[in-house]
């Protein structure tokens, strides 16, 4: 439940908030009596929210200048300026202005206290007992600035005005900040009366301003006035003359729907709309302070560590629901792995009882040590062979090569145990370059020298030997005419080494 008070010099509302609307629930007078109601009233409350507004005559605002200060060492000097300035009131409220001008390392501040605010302390003392939980105690005046708040740059001076069932509340704002206010109770009279005593009221707050030294120096004084749309034609009427005021009329129907006020008591002015405002959101500057306000301060921490736990319980819950659908679907997971490992583990069991018995360690050592040696052999570079015959040549220089041919088999001649070695041969044919083709003797001792460097001790051996012509046992040639013709100096041999 929200309760919003509505205290003037003369009575004291009670009104209640919800769903936009504003219903009147009861009035007390300002005395004794109207006190006791006033408790009787809080005890049926038990636990609600109240906010206060009040509409007074008289409210006091002196304007101060303190050092640039921030966090705590400026609340304790404005703490203590608000005492001295109001002798310890209870409802006071330091309101900033802005830097001072002139460049100085100095801010100034709106001291301002709600009329006659001891004779409210009763009222407040009453919420206690009850357990009312005091959102805020302010004026209509402090919410002004939120009620009117207009879009861009704000004038350095304005005037607004709003037309109440009570009375008129006036005052000045400075760039969008309250400055000076006043409440003038109503005057019997119309629609013209009203509008031509706002005028003469417009006039007070014009030569107040000139006494600040804040009136423009070119143009009109923007004013704004707050009223029902059916005093609008009275009042731009009555200021219409006036080339000192630019007024800029604000009905109180339309900021009712800017703000969500559906519904209003009947008979009620422009303090409907800042009544919805104060229900809405009150301003950081108000006068209550923080003891007044303890158990709505403790109520609006317990409901945000409810919001917050709530918030937490809900993460908990989204992060428990994710990890269960993924726990789901690694068990889905893990059922077709056992499916598919079960299914594996038959095939194997069906090919391992199809195959014959597998050999024993020692057999399969001896098998593996075998492969590795047939890869091995079948994997030996020929560049040991090519080595070996570039040597050759170098001790023959007159050998020309014509051609290689190099291969991997096992040895036609040998013992038993050589021939389970593999052998590399090389199969060479070349020519004597440098005899003629009839010195077939010089041919053959230079043949004879070439095989003879092929084979020395390096374990290659020459298996077989192709010369250009025959020779007898003794060294000459069989048809030594023919051989001659015939003789080509071209000749095979191939060497051959066992591998390790």
């Amino acid at each position: 439940m929200h309760l919003i008070a509505y205290f003037t010099a003369a009575e004291r509302r009670l009104w209640r908030w919800a769903g936009g609307r504003l219903t009147d629930e009861t009035r007390f007078t300002a005395d004794e009596r109207g006190l006791a109601d006033w408790h009787d009233r809080l005890a049926r409350s038990n636990g609600a929210l109240l906010t206060i507004v009040a509409d007074l005559a008289g409210d006091e605002f002196h304007e101060e200048k303190i050092p640039r200060l921030r966090g705590g060492d400026r609340a304790a000097v404005l703490r203590r300026r608000l005492a001295q300035r109001f002798d310890g009131a209870r409802l006071a409220a330091a309101l900033r202005l802005g830097p001072s001008p002139g460049g100085r390392n100095e801010e100034r501040w709106l001291l301002a206290s709600v009329s006659g605010a001891r004779q409210f302390d009763p009222w407040l003392d009453a919420l206690r007992p009850a357990h009312i939980r005091l959102a805020g105690f302010t004026s209509t005046a402090l919410l002004a600035p939120e009620v009117i708040a207009k879009g861009g740059d704000q004038p350095a001076n304005e005037l607004f005005v709003s037309v109440h069932s009570t009375g008129l509340c006036e005052g000045i704002l400075e760039r969008g900040r309250l400055r000076f206010s006043r409440f003038e109770p109503s005057r019997p009279g119309g629609e013209n009366e009203c509008a031509h005593w706002l005028r003469a009221e417009l006039d007070r707050l014009a030569g107040y301003l000139e006494t600040l030294r804040a009136s423009p120096a070119r143009g009109a004084i923007p004013v704004t006035v707050i009223a029902k749309n059916a005093l609008r034609r009275s009042i731009e009427h009555a200021v219409a003359d006036d080339a000192r005021f630019a007024l800029r009329f604000e009905a109180q129907e339309s900021i009712a729907r800017r703000l969500g006020l559906r519904e209003a008591p009947a008979g009620s002015g422009a303090e409907a709309v800042f009544l919805a405002q104060a229900a809405r959101r009150l301003p950081r500057e108000q006068f209550a302070g923080a003891g007044d306000r303890r158990e709505f301060i403790h109520w609006r921490q317990q409901r945000a560590l409810l919001s917050g736990g709530a918030f937490a319980a809900v993460a908990c819950a989204i992060v428990a629901g994710a990890q269960w659908h993924r726990a789901g679907e690694t068990g889905e997971e893990a059922r077709a792995l056992r499916i598919e490992a079960t299914a594996i583990a038959q095939r194997h069991e069906r090919i391992a009882s199809a195959r014959p018995e597998l050999p024993t360690s020692a057999q399969n050592l001896r098998i593996a040590v075998g492969e590795m040696r047939r890869v091995v052999a079948k994997t030996v570079p020929p560049e040991a062979a090519l080595a070996h015959l570039a040597r050759a040549l170098e001790r023959c220089p007159g050998i020309e090569l014509e051609a290689l041919a190099w291969a991997l088999q096992p040895l036609e001649a040998g013992d038993a145990a050589a021939k389970d070695r593999p052998t590399q041969t090389l199969e060479i044919t070349a020519r004597v370059g440098a005899a003629p083709r009839s010195d077939v003797r010089t041919i053959g001792a230079e043949i004879a020298r070439f095989a003879a460097a092929l084979q020395g001790d390096s374990g290659w051996r020459v298996e077989r030997t192709r010369l250009p012509f025959d020779l007898t046992p003794q060294g000459t040639l069989s048809g030594e005419d023919a051989a001659a013709e015939r003789a080509s100096p071209s000749f095979f041999i191939a060497i051959a080494r066992a591998l390790e």
